[in-house]
């Protein structure tokens, strides 16, 4: 800094690495710096600053090293404002502040496992949007009754949140790198939002189950029911989110490490996991009454034959997808616990990024009458698009069918010529044969 003169002392910890916790998934190099300027405030040296360090790898075996920096206030790693510059033997961090800094070092896995949840979300993204559109295409075709209607009406608001929150945890994701920005808590917010509004969705799925077969003779109106699904389905989320941040303000609801809720500190993952896990309980204990009400109905409260048939096939959608979801975030929690964990992570990637297909596969797979109606569709497409084919290739293979209709027009004329011909003779006769009487 021109002008000024001051003390630069650097110290670096060797059995640091032992007290810190390391960070997810990853391990600590070695070495913890720590850069102090004498004479300097922070203010000083806060606009334009920047701090280089080299580090050796002590790891041979592992691969991918992140620049980080330990945030005392969340207690965790954090890879905000430093660069990373990988070579052979040494790793040179690029920070814009002071703090103590280190390399974390994962390893192939770590890789493997982005793999898997980007795939995975990929294929749970494509899944999704087909649902949408056979939804679209079966609509009309699938809504016969109130609690087909309803049905169908929960199934696509559980697609439609679970596509939104894939595509905010992708651009949670890209933003990883910048944990304490406002883009990156945004992206924690509306993940956390739509996630939770996913269950939510299916508890009222599973709520509609059990009023239209348990309350046969309560007939409550298609509006109000409506109104009390969407309230309860958006309704709910937003209320425990908004009360989340509230209650964490003003520090961050977020990991210091991920665009996600922390699990260390103000511990705001517990604001999802436990509505998500209830959730899940009371669908479980829906399922287990439905099954034993279908198994043995009462005399004179035997649903009739069209919605018994709906109210068998929300039951498979709830028997294939609360279990499923339930266990995803089942293992979420087992990752929290044991952050190490190569095994529970793999579970953990692999079942929360295929949710989609789960979806595609309740929604289509199980319901016959879906299946009936698409295939009707596309037959009648097909028919459509051969019966349009087979009219245009008859009408340009045609060519002489404007020649044809002109020679039958000069026919015509031709007659209508000899008819009045025929006419003016005759009526020469009949002149002749009057004068001469």
């Amino acid at each position: 800094m021109p002008g000024n003169s001051s003390t630069v002392v650097t110290i670096a910890y060797a059995t640091m690495k032992d007290i810190l916790p390391p960070g997810k998934g990853k391990e600590i190099n070695g070495l913890v710096m720590s850069t102090v300027f004498g004479n300097l405030s922070s203010k000083d040296i806060k606009n334009d600053f920047n701090i280089t360090m080299s580090f050796t790898k002590n790891s041979s075996s592992q691969k991918i090293p992140e620049c980080a920096w330990f945030d005392l206030g969340q207690k965790a790693w954090n890879k905000s404002g430093c660069k990373t510059t990988n070579d052979d033997n040494l790793v040179t961090c690029t920070c814009d502040h002071l703090t103590s800094f280190s390399v974390l070092m994962g390893d192939i896995q770590e890789q493997f496992l982005d793999i898997i949840t980007y795939a995975g979300v990929g294929v749970s993204l494509v899944c999704l949007v087909i649902t949408l559109v056979i939804e679209a295409i079966v609509w009309r075709s699938v809504i016969k009754n109130k609690t087909s209607y309803l049905r169908h009406v929960c199934l696509v608001n559980i697609a439609v949140t679970l596509l939104v929150a894939d595509v905010w945890f992708i651009i949670g994701a890209a933003l990883e790198k910048y944990p304490s920005s406002n883009a990156c808590q945004t992206a924690a917010f509306f993940s956390f939002l739509f996630y939770l509004s996913l269950f939510f969705w299916m508890l009222t799925n599973g709520l509609v189950l059990f009023y239209r077969l348990i309350y046969i003779f309560h007939d409550m109106s298609r509006g109000r029911m409506m109104m009390i699904a969407f309230i309860l389905g958006y309704g709910c989320p937003l209320l425990i989110c908004t009360i989340t941040v509230a209650s964490t303000a003003p520090g961050r609801f977020t990991s210091g490490e991920f665009c996600w809720l922390a699990y260390i500190g103000s511990m705001s993952f517990l604001a999802f996991v436990v509505p998500a896990l209830t959730i899940v309980f009371v669908n479980v204990i829906i399922l287990v009454v439905v099954i034993i009400k279908l198994l043995r109905p009462a005399i004179g409260e035997r649903p009739g034959q069209e919605e018994r048939q709906v109210i068998v096939v929300i039951t498979k959608t709830i028997a294939v997808l609360t279990p499923l979801l339930g266990t995803t975030w089942g293992f979420g929690l087992g990752v929290v616990a044991h952050p190490t964990s190569k095994v529970l992570h793999g579970i953990f990637a692999a079942l929360n990024s295929f949710q989609g297909l789960f979806i595609l596969i309740s929604t289509v797979w199980l319901d016959q009458k879906v299946r009936m109606a698409v295939r009707s569709s596309i037959s009648s497409y097909y028919m459509n698009t051969r019966r349009t084919k087979e009219q245009t290739t008859s009408t340009l293979s045609s060519p002489h069918s404007k020649p044809i209709r002109k020679k039958a027009l000069f026919a015509k004329k031709d007659a209508y010529n000899l008819f009045n011909a025929q006419s003016s003779s005759t009526g020469a006769s009949s002149d002749s044969y009057s004068v001469l009487t």
